[in-house]
């Protein structure tokens, strides 16, 4: 290579860094999210359009200067996803809107009923597919087929958990109809959308009917099952609640009386849909229209139209009065690409993935396995030492609780080592003076780096003494810790004096 091409690829990364300069994506960034979660491909993409960065005898990236946060390394990055068509999908235009009819008390500006309003009485579409509440199981979601408005207003508003509305939507083809509206969450539009391009046998419905798909942004989906054991642990009601919203990292159940519960949705971590743990699309990306409420003021939605169809309708429903609308302001379109990288770009599923074990063996009597020998060959008494500390820093606790009911002890815990660990027993004990007795034990197979895993053990009733957990693998002790219960009994009553404060400043004002 000559000396000009040299130069000249020089310049190029020179000013990709200054057009990037002032960004978030540092080499901080890079290390957190793809190095230390062992995803880095050893490629050395970063390595070789920075300056500052050396491959090191650890196979990483090491930095030799200082970081001005220009970002060519983490857009550089295989691992990495930046560019918007690839974190929302290829859109042809973005919006911000709500409905204008006084009767729709659909979420976020109740656009998707609106949308299907004007489709139904503009007879645009036979039939819509949405989903409902189960009139036996109060916020059950069931799939349903609407003809009328009267029916569409019915089922307007969130439910979050997952719905089979593929069943309703293949019945309503069976049936004969042939342009149907259909509302789903980002799987049940993938479902519709590979159906659409590879039918395999399904040709002969699909080729009677047209269908205009309706996507909602959606982060995370719950257990109906789990929500009602969350619920209750509260002293609440499924069928007490008459709302459900998400805003803002919080959760909030409205109930009929006017009461409010807000938690924060990484409190529900334990209910969310498994599927949830390995979805990478935030907008339902292979929809006709998406709609959700990211990047819009209360009382709005955001809206990307993807296809024509989609556009077409859009604007004739704004053109008729059933909508109001205005172009995204770009810096709002951020905050949608902004938590689309949290689900992609930012290992969502790797760093959310969690393990809760609920039922757990009792240890038996007999004492625990032997451990191995850590060597066979003689080592320095530094290296071992050095060994031993870095072993006691392997795991980290996170988080340790008491259960709404006091009748478990939660902990969550983090794999800081780097490395996955295998063979994993951790026990928890209850310490009477000098004496363990009720021993639980839990086994993990394999426990991923930077991976946090929640267990819960159940709590001697009415006891206040302390609980010793230890985690152990092959060669012996890795982490040991003291859970003092009068201190977590101490913590939820201090808590709950500062609500109670709160709720009398509430009052007063």
């Amino acid at each position: 290579m000559s000396d000009d091409e040299k130069v000249g690829i020089k310049a190029s990364f020179t000013e990709l860094q200054e057009r990037l300069k002032g960004g978030k994506d540092s080499f901080g960034r890079l290390m957190r999210e793809v190095v230390d979660t062992g995803v880095c491909t050893h490629c050395g993409a970063c390595v070789a359009t920075c300056e500052f960065l050396v491959w090191d005898e650890s196979e990483k990236p090491k930095l030799t200067g200082k970081c001005t946060g220009c970002g060519v390394c983490y857009a550089q990055c295989p691992r990495t996803i930046i560019a918007p068509r690839d974190l929302i999908g290829r859109f042809q235009a973005a919006y911000t809107g709500r409905a204008l009819n006084p009767e729709i008390k659909g979420q976020d500006g109740g656009v998707v009923t609106a949308l299907l309003l004007y489709a139904l009485e503009k007879k645009l579409i036979d039939c819509a597919v949405v989903t409902a509440k189960s009139p036996t199981e109060p916020w059950k979601p069931e799939p349903k087929v609407v003809f009328t408005k009267e029916e569409l207003l019915e089922t307007s508003g969130s439910v979050y958990s997952h719905c089979q509305t593929l069943i309703g939507l293949i019945d309503a083809i069976k049936q004969g109809y042939h342009s149907i509206g259909f509302v789903g969450t980002p799987c049940n539009i993938d479902a519709v959308y590979k159906m659409w391009n590879a039918p395999f046998g399904l040709v002969h419905m699909y080729m009677r009917a047209n269908i205009l798909a309706i996507g909602l942004f959606c982060m995370d989906s719950f257990s109906h099952e789990g929500l009602r054991i969350f619920l209750e642990n509260n002293k609440i009601s499924l069928s007490d609640v008459e709302k459900m919203t998400i805003s803002k990292g919080k959760m909030q159940f409205i109930q009929k009386n006017g009461k409010i519960l807000e938690v924060r949705v990484g409190d529900l971590d334990r209910y969310r849909s498994s599927s949830c743990h390995y979805c990478l699309d935030l907008t339902s990306e292979h929809s006709d229209i998406s709609v959700g409420s990211v990047g819009s003021v209360p009382g709005f939605s955001t809206i990307f139209t993807r296809t024509g169809i989609g556009h077409e309708v859009l604007l004739d429903a704004t053109e008729m009065g059933y909508l109001e609308l205005q172009p995204l302001p770009r810096n709002k379109l951020n905050l949608v690409l902004n938590l689309a990288r949290m689900k992609k770009a930012q290992l969502y599923t790797l760093r959310h993935r969690r393990k809760y074990v609920f039922g757990v063996e009792e240890v038996p009597s007999a004492p625990s396995v032997e451990l191995m020998e850590a060597t066979s060959e003689a080592k320095e008494p530094e290296k071992l030492l050095a060994q031993a500390a870095s072993r006691q820093k392997a795991i980290k606790l996170s988080a340790t609780n008491l259960s709404p009911d006091l009748s478990k002890i939660e902990l969550k815990m983090i794999n800081n080592s780097g490395l996955s660990l295998e063979k994993i027993r951790i026990v928890i004990s209850h310490v009477t003076e000098f004496f363990e007795d009720h021993k639980w034990l839990t086994t993990i197979d394999i426990w991923y780096p930077f991976e946090e895993l929640e267990f819960t053990y159940p709590r001697v009733q009415e006891d206040e003494n302390e609980y010793l957990c230890q985690i152990e693998d092959s060669l012996g002790t890795i982490f040991s810790r003291k859970i003092d219960v009068q201190a977590l009994l101490a913590k939820l009553e201090k808590e709950k004096e500062k609500k109670q404060e709160s709720e009398k400043e509430k009052k007063s004002e």
